[in-house]
C-alpha cells in the first residue's frame, strides 16, 4: 500500500481490465495497481560480482520460469534497472564501484523505479542490526549467502507476490 506499506495480493486473471482499483486491507486506502498483461512474466536481475554466485542463483530460480538478467557491479545492475524494469533485484552488498547499498538507495531515490522488490543479500556474518541497516537504507528483505535454495525461493515469490 502506498500509504502503510501494507501487503496485499491481486489476482490479475481476475480482471479483464490492466489496472485494478486496491482496497488496503489494513488501512483502506484506495488506489490503483497496474496489472501484468497476460503472458508477462515479471523479471529478475541477480547483482554478484562472482560469476560463481550468479550461476548458482540462476540455477536456483530456474523452476521459477522467469525471465532472468544479470550484472556484475553496481553501475551495470543500475543501467539494467534503468532499461529493462524488473520487479526484483537481488543484489550483493559488497559490490565494486557502487555499493550494495548505495544501489539501494539510488533506487529507492528514483519515483520511476519505486515498485521494483530489492532483495540484499551478503556471505559476511551479519548483526541484526546490520540487517535492520539495509531494510533502513530501503531492501525490502535481506538473506544471508549460506542460504538454502528453498529459503532463496519462499523470499522471492514472498516479493514478487501482487
Amino acid at each position: 500500500c502506498p500509504q502503510c506499506a501494507a501487503r496485499y495480493r491481486i489476482d490479475p486473471s481476475k480482471s479483464s481490465k490492466r489496472v485494478a482499483r486496491v482496497k488496503c486491507p489494513k488501512c483502506t486506502t484506495l488506489f490503483d495497481v497496474e496489472l501484468p498483461l497476460p503472458g508477462d512474466s515479471p523479471r529478475i536481475l541477480v547483482v554478484d560480482d562472482s560469476s560463481f554466485f550468479r550461476e548458482l542463483i540462476l540455477d536456483v530460480l530456474r523452476p521459477l520460469y522467469r525471465e532472468i538478467l544479470t550484472a556484475g557491479d553496481g553501475n551495470e545492475a543500475l543501467r539494467a534497472i534503468r532499461e529493462r524494469l524488473p520487479a526484483l533485484v537481488i543484489l550483493d552488498l559488497n559490490l565494486p564501484g557502487m555499493s550494495g547499498y548505495d544501489l539501494i538507495r539510488t533506487v529507492r531515490s528514483d519515483a520511476d523505479l519505486e515498485r521494483i522488490r530489492l532483495l540484499a543479500m551478503s556471505g559476511v556474518f551479519r548483526k541484526e542490526s546490520e540487517v535492520l541497516d539495509v531494510k533502513q537504507a530501503g531492501a525490502d528483505d535481506f538473506i544471508s549467502k549460506s542460504f538454502k535454495p528453498e529459503q532463496l525461493l519462499e523470499r522471492v515469490n514472498r516479493l514478487l507476490e501482487w
